[in-house]
């Protein structure tokens, strides 16, 4: 929607921010949060379709809809788990893990944002 005035990487990614802060953190209930890491649950495609109209209000409708089913896929959090394993090396049982997951799972955001905000903007 206000893409045509948002043409800097800098102006996506901050107003993309913005927008992940609000869907993500504040238009996403608790039932949405406990039942979104599974794809068979409706509660997963209910946050990703908020989340997409979010960022629509961002980015033009088509980068909207990819970035709203890779935020699905990050929320599903076997990116995250991989990475916490692989990358890490750590698991569930870790002291401190569920805070640092948190944390992956936003910066894995915020990379698809990013990655959004330069690739829209070289165009």
């Amino acid at each position: 929607m206000f893409f045509a005035v948002l043409q800097t990487p800098t102006d996506l990614l901050v107003w993309g921010l913005v927008a992940h802060l609000a869907a993500d953190w504040l238009f996403q209930t608790d039932w949405m949060a406990i039942n979104k890491v599974s794809l068979r649950h409706p509660a997963s495609w209910t946050h990703a379709a908020v989340y997409t109209l979010f960022m629509a209000l961002v980015f033009p409708f088509f980068v909207a809809v990819l970035i709203g089913l890779l935020h699905l896929l990050i929320d599903t959090r076997a990116p995250v788990r991989w990475w916490m394993h692989v990358v890490k090396g750590a698991s569930e049982t870790t002291p401190g893990a569920a805070i640092v997951e948190m944390g992956v799972d936003q910066v894995f955001h915020a990379m698809v944002i990013a990655a959004a905000s330069l690739l829209l903007a070289s165009f």
